[in-house]
């Protein structure tokens, strides 16, 4: 059981300046040398640093994005992700939860809780962030494999959703094409660190790129709402496959369609359809058998 901190150890964390933070499993009393973990401390939201991480919330070109909590930081640690800079609020610090993050970032600094809710995506951010450098995006497709196609989905929390249930059934990766942004906050939150290790395949013209993976010798089945469609149990036991899913405005577009063998979901009752993020999981489900 963790010890709490005695005010002695607290007034450490109230110094605006140059802070050294002793401890080990939350208790600054008894530590490792190998604990010790020098930092500053930033107070102003106008900081350099601040604003750099800022601007990874809405900027997804470089080669960095911006983790937010306690358990996404934590699986980029675990997974070996590169972490540049770790941000730590004094409550966080506290706690003394961060032991893994914090060996693994090459630099930490205490905020402010002012600076806390300028870094926040969330409307009550935990106190922790991680300047991560973004997984490999370079991903070969292995023609024996299962993996799901996503067309246009635009829903981040759904995107992460299908991200995390993708690497739980089992499936080889994700495929994508005009979908919102992998690295975006509620993708990574949504799917729950698997942004870290399940290979996301970008197909910057789905056409060529299905009709690449076709000619190796894959099949493509194509989701729709349509009771005449085959139904989705098609998909039990079969390796080398690909099953489409599309956005759940407008479902898959009609070039998709030509290219592969629909299916659908047969349903009870009075039901009409699923939301994208439930189809797939169904659709991922029978993958998997």
């Amino acid at each position: 059981m963790r010890k709490k901190i005695g005010k002695s150890e607290k007034n450490i964390l109230k110094n605006p300046a140059r802070l050294t933070i002793l401890y080990n499993c939350g208790n600054i009393r008894k530590f490792q040398k190998a604990c010790v973990v020098p930092m500053d401390k930033i107070t102003s939201r106008s900081n350099p640093k601040i604003k750099y991480a800022c601007s990874l919330k809405n900027n997804y070109t470089g080669d960095f994005l911006l983790a937010e909590g306690l358990r996404l930081c934590r699986d980029a640690a675990q997974n070996g992700v590169p972490i540049r800079t770790c941000f730590l609020s004094e409550k966080m610090l506290e706690s003394g939860a961060c032991a893994e993050i914090l060996a693994a970032s090459e630099e930490t600094y205490c905020i402010s809780e002012s600076v806390c809710d300028k870094l926040g995506d969330t409307k009550n951010p935990q106190g922790v962030f991680c300047i991560c450098q973004k997984p490999a995006a370079e991903h070969t497709v292995n023609t024996g494999g299962k993996y799901l196609f996503l067309e246009n989905v635009r829903d981040p929390g759904n995107f992460g959703t299908m991200l995390r249930t993708a690497e739980a059934f089992g499936l080889s990766g994700i495929m994508a094409a005009g979908c919102c942004e992998v690295f975006a906050p509620k993708v990574l939150r949504a799917s729950m660190g698997a942004v870290f290790r399940f290979p996301v395949i970008k197909a910057e013209n789905a056409g060529a790129f299905l009709s690449d993976c076709i000619s190796k010798g894959m099949h493509l089945y194509c989701a729709v709402v349509d009771s005449a469609a085959a139904d989705v149990a098609v998909l039990e036991g079969k390796s080398g496959i690909i099953a489409a899913v599309g956005n759940e405005a407008n479902g898959l577009s009609g070039a998709m369609l030509a290219l592969g063998e629909s299916f659908t979901i047969h349903m009870a009752g009075r039901a009409e359809s699923f939301n994208a993020s439930q189809a797939a999981t169904v659709i991922m489900y029978e993958m998997s058998k």
